[in-house]
């Protein structure tokens, strides 16, 4: 790869997370996130199509909606060749033209395999929804089951514009599902709950356990982070919990005012936003040194200036090591953060969060310092009231949250966990629950699951969740520092400790990495764990398809002997 071109996708790379920060700042999502490169692909080798896909798939009277996917034939080989085949998941797949090339592990896959790739667009999102206002009565049929069963029933129904001859249908040919972050569960719960249509899985960053207080979320950002800084930042939490639990409302009010918050009256809302910058560190690549997170931890330790004209003077690449692992203390951090906050992250968080500069049905937040996306109790916000399958909020995810319910709510850790919270306590579950029904309010007899008693152990029952051992060519692939580690089988709190990894069933876990740090061929080319990761599943991918075009006597002999 040339220089220039290096540059721009560095550079791209960098304006994506910036956006990404924003778009997860309050609720962590399981979302992979790529660089925003377009990619045009059209003619012979490339294109898009839609597909008719059952809304309810248990009952198919309903009808059908066109479910859109990209394709790419670069490296096919002719019919009965490997597929590729990638969801982007709780996103419109617009974005994700990347992984039709081999700037993604998918595209280092489809050279590798001589395969085609297709980029699938989940159901509700995009293109791809049976209905245009998405009202609690409309969700119903955007659960996990139907997810699943879309891209079951797409693998075997669909008449490529490549091969209509049905050779490179699965199971014929060797399907390579690939995904990462909720895409890459979805990829393991398909291996668990339909099994025999895809021929392999690789799994990276996946949340496969739901978890209703999903305090852990933060246990590797905890370990990742500069020392310093988390113990500073553990103690502006404290204190943020010392002021609201004193019901002194002067101190509330000014703490309040010192973060520029001063015009959110719930204090919850309060201290889910004071927390909410630390959650930058899932979207944090391994490309270049700069992050606005440690800009954060470099003020808050007093290494870098606080810009008070909110204009922003650039990201810091110290990761605070000046000071001691101690910090600087209640009072120097929360004066600095506090000043931080206000000036640097405050501003236009809520314009460039909503998309209000493109968007008139966010023309409230177009204050430089509204805070009005971040107040939960405004049922009327367009945060809740925007029911279009494109609307900002990502309602869809809130859904499967609340509905499957997956949960994951990221909350404070209590006491009793045995650990210092990075996030005050007046983050808690109910606090995140409570949002279940301002965005769903019951219409009828319809409403969301776990309103109706459902829980994550539905799901973990459904799917295996952390006892998901037991699988076929699922490689799982884990970053170290990842949020989501702690939901995924490398978890540190599963029982019986992180699955070690065999033949039969290969674990990686990188050093060092974060959320999905292994799906971009260029992260692969600037840290050697990250590439040893990448060839390691690219080596193991072209066993697996070998094994495929095998006989089948000498197939099963191989499988037992593994």
């Amino acid at each position: 790869m040339g220089g220039s071109i290096l540059t721009s996708l560095l550079l791209s790379i960098v304006l994506g997370l910036l956006q990404a920060q924003l778009a997860q700042s309050l609720f962590p999502d399981a979302l992979l996130r790529p660089p925003p490169v377009k990619v045009t692909l059209s003619g012979p080798h490339g294109g898009n199509a839609t597909f008719q896909q059952l809304i309810n798939h248990t009952n198919p009277s309903l009808g059908t909606f066109s479910q859109l996917y990209y394709w790419n034939t670069t490296y096919w080989k002719g019919p009965g060749s490997p597929v590729v085949f990638f969801t982007p998941g709780e996103s419109a797949a617009a974005g994700y033209s990347l992984f039709l090339t081999t700037e993604s592990l998918t595209g280092l896959y489809a050279e590798a395999l001589g395969a085609a790739i297709i980029i699938f667009e989940h159901r509700y999102y995009g293109k791809s929804s049976p209905f245009e206002v998405l009202d609690t009565r409309n969700l119903q049929y955007l659960t996990l089951a139907n997810a699943i069963a879309d891209s079951v029933h797409f693998a075997k129904a669909v008449k490529l514009p490549f091969d209509k001859s049905g050779k490179s249908n699965a199971p014929s040919a060797p399907w390579i599902f690939v995904g990462g972050s909720y895409p890459g569960a979805l990829a393991a719960w398909t291996e668990k709950v339909s099994p025999g249509t895809f021929w392999a899985y690789h799994a990276s960053s996946a949340p496969v356990q739901a978890i209703y207080d999903f305090w852990s979320y933060y246990l590797p950002v905890q370990e990742g982070m500069p020392r310093n800084c988390s113990s500073d930042f553990s103690k502006i939490s404290m204190h943020v919990d010392d002021i609201i639990e004193s019901k002194n409302y002067k101190q509330i009010a000014s703490l309040k005012k010192s973060f520029g918050l001063h015009a959110l009256k719930h204090d919850d809302d309060f201290a889910s936003a004071v927390a909410s910058p630390v959650n930058m560190w899932q979207g944090i690549q391994l490309v270049g040194n700069d992050s606005t997170f440690f800009q954060m931890c470099d003020t808050i330790e007093g290494v870098h200036p606080v810009d008070l004209n909110g204009t922003g003077n650039g990201n810091s690449t110290i990761a605070a090591t000046v000071v001691g692992p101690s910090g600087v203390g209640t009072v120097k951090a929360l004066a600095n953060y506090a000043s931080w906050f206000k000036h640097e992250w405050l501003p236009m968080f809520c314009y460039w969060s909503s998309g209000a500069k493109y968007d008139a049905t966010y023309k409230d937040y177009k204050d430089p310092m509204s805070v009005g996306c971040l107040d939960s109790y405004n049922t009327s916000s367009p945060v809740f009231s925007d029911l279009r399958v494109n609307n900002t909020a990502n309602r869809q995810w809130m859904w499967l949250l609340c509905n499957e319910p997956f949960f994951w709510w990221a909350a404070a850790a209590l006491e009793e966990d045995g650990i210092l919270s990075l996030l005050p306590r007046a983050v808690s579950t109910d606090y995140q629950q409570r949002l279940c029904g301002v965005f769903f309010p019951k219409e009828g007899n319809a409403t969301f699951g776990s309103h109706g008693g459902k829980t994550a152990h539905d799901v973990n029952r459904l799917t295996d969740g952390w006892n998901l051992t037991n699988t076929t060519r699922v490689l799982w692939v884990n970053g170290e520092f990842d949020p989501w580690r702690s939901a995924s089988v490398s978890s540190e709190l599963r029982p019986g400790g992180p699955l070690k990894s065999t033949k039969k069933a290969p674990v990686i876990l990188i050093k060092g990495a974060r959320h999905c740090n292994d799906m971009f061929t260029v992260t692969g080319k600037v840290n050697a764990d990250v590439g040893r990761a990448q060839n390691l599943s690219i080596w193991q991918m072209k066993t697996w398809v070998e094994d495929f075009y095998l006989p089948a006597e000498q197939r099963r002999a191989k499988e037992w002997a593994a």
